[in-house]
């Protein structure tokens, strides 16, 4: 069975046989959903909706015999996983909404979520606007608490597109002393580290290279991290 409910504003999927009574669900899954008004994105999400709850209805997964360290996360893994980039993308509309539209037409698009991509040419902008917006200040403030909290959850994926691709794209004095006094002490301490490697970019073709440079960003991260 699944219901919505707009006091959280999600869909729930229950769980249940066939003759049980109210009382005899249990809750299985939910999912976020707002709807915005608009018609083309709210069918769009609701259709993501009902993909979620599809795999869900196919029931478990395979036994894979790849050690689970080693192997490949499924995309219903990556989305649950509170750690990952995945998960960390698809909650920033939450605090963005300007990046629910473009969060959805970059998924049907790509047919995929590619985190920092997205990052990089939709929520650097957003966040530039949100910045040069005075009116906008406590969801400026909502905003880098959000990154916290990402930020102290996330996986070294995480970490490293909250440092290098959002936070290392906010220039001027001024507008970094401000985000940095938003900012929790192990973040700002790694911004500062992030810092460095601002212009330094390497041509896509040399992979070796550019490996090296972010090997030792996450290195340094992980050295101040244990600090």
């Amino acid at each position: 069975m699944i219901v919505y409910s707009p006091e959280v504003k999600r869909f729930i999927l229950f769980r249940g046989e066939a003759d049980c009574t109210d009382n005899d669900y249990s809750e299985l899954q939910s999912y976020l959903f707002e709807p915005t008004g608009e018609d083309a994105s709210d069918v769009r999400e609701a259709n993501s909706v009902a993909n979620e709850f599809s795999e869900t209805f196919c029931g478990p997964a395979p036994i894979s015999v790849i050690p689970q360290a080693s192997r490949k996360l499924s995309k219903k893994e990556r989305e649950s996983d509170e750690s990952s980039a995945v998960y960390f993308v698809n909650r920033i509309p939450g605090v963005l909404p300007e990046c629910r539209e473009p969060l959805l037409q970059h998924k049907e698009y790509f047919d995929m979520l590619l985190p920092n991509k997205f990052c990089e040419e939709v929520v650097v902008s957003a966040v530039a606007r949100l910045m040069s917006d005075k009116s906008r200040k406590p969801q400026a403030e909502q905003f880098f608490a959000f990154l916290n909290k990402m930020y102290d959850a996330g996986d070294m994926d995480v970490k490293s597109i909250i440092t290098m691709t959002i936070l290392n794209s906010i220039t001027g004095e001024e507008r970094i002393d401000y985000v940095e006094g938003l900012l929790s002490d192990t973040l700002k301490k790694s911004w500062k580290s992030a810092r460095k490697f601002i212009g330094k970019q390497v041509k896509p073709e040399k992979e070796s290279k550019y490996k090296q440079m972010s090997d030792q960003y996450r290195a340094q991260l992980m050295q101040n991290m244990n600090k």
